[in-house]
């Protein structure tokens, strides 16, 4: 309940409205000057009109905030822009991004910018994202902001048109948000097909941390496939490398169905000159199957058994006949499965064994 009285003019000697918070005995320190003024700069810094907060000891105001967001303000240079945005993106993450991405939706009013974290992250871990809607702080961990591939950004964005949620706690899910989530992920793309034509450097950065992402990414995005899966790293018989240098030296590439079929052939297909691919990873059978499309040269086929045993060398005929009564015993044993067996070696002799 609550009650309503007039207050005389003298109260409000001009327009505004006060409003007075009585804290709880236990929450005093939630109303103290230094507490109260740290909050607003908080939730109030991208506020459009200044906003000034009295501690009412009769001392100047402070400023709630005092400057404009970093991406509405000039520049000199464009590099000092580049620096100006990252150390905001620092002072808001925690960390030095590896790059930053600016964003700007003229259409939903939308501006901000991407951080690229430095460092891989689990896939399909996202972070969340800071929202402000018409300048005030709505979120710092608003997901719907981006598609889910892009889990390798963090973003600060101000909205104009975005709606929030009645507890004001997360966005509205609406086609004005489908429509902004759409536009950020061109956004991205943009800025993957812009690195990989023009700074090699950061793209083998970026790749060497995220891959994974990308590989998600290039599974469905053509464009994205054709520019970066010459680059990206696989698991090969030549060590970790990118598939155009495997190509370069194997015009066929097999490839394994697991990663466990990799490591046990891996040995045996390197020293017979044998160029496979470990498929076994997260998108990576489903990528090397597709390198046909960006390097018609080059052949892709799954690892077949017979490939491999083709390689295998015939021993020398002293070595077979002392071989023969284990050779009598196998080949009684696998009669009931109509199959033969034959007597191989096989380099290196380190390994093991070969099923």
């Amino acid at each position: 309940s609550y009650t309503v009285r007039t207050l005389p003019a003298s109260a409000r000697p001009r327009p505004g409205t006060t409003v007075t918070l009585t804290p709880r005995a236990d929450a005093g320190e939630w109303t103290r000057p230094a507490q109260v003024h740290a909050l607003a700069r908080h939730f109030g810094s991208l506020l459009r009109h200044p906003v000034t907060f009295d501690d009412g000891t009769g001392g100047p105001g402070a400023s709630v905030n005092p400057e404009p967001a970093p991406w509405t303000r000039t520049y000199p240079t464009p590099g000092a822009r580049s620096r100006a945005l990252a150390a905001y993106g620092e002072e808001v993450f925690g960390f030095t991004p590896l790059d930053t991405i600016e964003l700007d939706l003229p259409a939903v009013g939308l501006k901000g910018i991407a951080c690229v974290l430095p460092e891989a992250v689990p896939a399909g871990r996202r972070h969340g994202h800071r929202v402000h809607v018409k300048g005030m702080l709505l979120s710092e961990q608003a997901e719907e902001i981006l598609p889910e591939w892009a889990f390798f950004v963090r973003c600060v964005v101000d909205a104009e048109s975005l709606r929030p949620t009645a507890s004001r706690e997360s966005l509205y899910e609406d086609d004005t948000l489908a429509a902004v989530r759409d536009a950020l992920a061109e956004r991205l793309r943009a800025w993957i097909s812009r690195t990989a034509a023009s700074d090699p450097e950061l793209l083998g950065r970026f790749l060497q941390a995220h891959h994974l992402a990308v590989k998600s990414l290039a599974v469905h995005d053509d464009e994205i496939l054709r520019m970066l899966l010459p680059w990206l790293p696989f698991e090969t018989t030549d060590g970790h490398t990118t598939l155009d240098e495997f190509a370069r030296t194997h015009r066929t590439v097999l490839v394994t169905s697991s990663v466990e079929e990799f490591r046990q052939v891996a040995a045996i297909a390197s020293a017979a000159g044998l160029g496979v691919v470990n498929g076994g990873y997260t998108y990576d059978r489903e990528l090397v199957h597709r390198l046909p499309e960006i390097r018609p040269e080059t052949s892709v086929a799954d690892l077949d058994p017979a490939t491999l045993t083709a390689h295998l060398d015939p021993v020398d005929r002293e070595t077979e006949l002392a071989a023969a009564a284990y050779l009598a015993l196998a080949r009684d044993a696998l009669a009931v499965f109509d199959c033969d067996v034959a007597l191989r070696t096989f380099h290196p002799a380190s390994a093991p064994a070969l099923s």
